[in-house]
């Protein structure tokens, strides 16, 4: 994850990632959420 956030603040990158992991949706920036197949902002 340390990779992928300098990549996205360094470089000025977008990085998607999908987790059902919550340390990982923790060092995010932004996290949506899905409920019943909709996405919902968190």
């Amino acid at each position: 994850m340390d990779i992928l956030r300098r990549l996205a603040h360094e470089e000025n990158r977008c990085v998607i990632v999908v987790t059902h992991d919550p340390e990982v949706a923790d060092t995010a920036d932004l996290v949506l959420r899905m409920k019943d197949g909709v996405l919902m902002a968190a």
